[in-house]
């Protein structure tokens, strides 16, 4: 009888208590998944909140506003109202100042301007008060297709260009790279404005990009990306 008894019992569970245990473990995941939003929807909220005000400050450095270019992307006009000399876009957790081309350097020149310096004094000033927001920040330089008359490339240009900026943030503006990872970089020539990353290119796309005076001086660029922390 002893043996017929443990013949008869059940090792595994009922097919309900399967399915509940199921149900039970699904709810469990989906309110994770739903903290997990909760959480970065807040933090992305503040990003968005400390973009905004990187972009009234320094706007209100020349007592003006910032021009809604389009849909989180704002111009700032300085010297002459009908252009935007500072183009700052704003993206979930990256925003990118550009540097209009006349506004930093003269031409084929790497020596940073009298005006260039007060602007990136003022945006510094500014970007000094982020700085506990901000995880990185990356200098970029620009060229058109024109070739250079002083350097070996437009790449070294850039470089150039982006290391004069890198160096008036940090001696200047007193933005301590061991303390803020801050780097610089050149692109040259081939990373227009219009180039995007989803979509493929060339060396023929590279000249119908450049191909209009307007074009290029939107070409001839500095790029200050922040990525800010979550």
């Amino acid at each position: 009888m002893e043996e017929e008894n443990i013949l008869d019992f059940n090792f595994w569970p009922s097919f309900a208590d399967l399915m509940l245990a199921l149900v039970l473990l699904l709810v469990l995941v989906l309110a994770l998944v739903a903290a997990v939003i909760s959480v970065g929807a807040v933090d992305l909220s503040q990003v968005d909140k400390n973009q905004k005000n990187m972009v009234q400050a320094i706007a209100s450095s020349y007592g003006k506003e910032a021009k809604a270019l389009s849909k989180d992307v704002f111009g700032i006009s300085i010297a002459d109202p009908k252009i935007d000399d500072v183009i700052i876009k704003n993206e979930p957790t990256l925003q990118q100042i550009t540097f209009s081309d006349h506004v930093l350097f003269q031409p084929d020149d790497y020596r940073l301007n009298p005006r260039g310096e007060e602007i990136l004094r003022t945006v510094g000033a500014a970007l000094k008060q982020q700085l506990p927001l901000i995880k990185e920040i990356q200098i970029q330089g620009h060229a058109d297709t024109d070739r250079t008359g002083r350097f070996q490339s437009n790449t070294q240009l850039a470089a150039m260009r982006a290391i004069q900026v890198f160096e008036f943030l940090q001696k200047s503006v007193g933005i301590d790279p061991a303390e803020h990872l801050m780097s610089a970089t050149s692109f040259g020539e081939f990373k227009p404005v219009q180039r995007s990353a989803e979509v493929p290119y060339n060396s023929e796309k590279l000249l119908q990009d450049n191909r209009s005076p307007e074009l290029k001086s939107r070409n001839r660029r500095i790029e200050l990306l922040l990525f800010y922390k979550l």
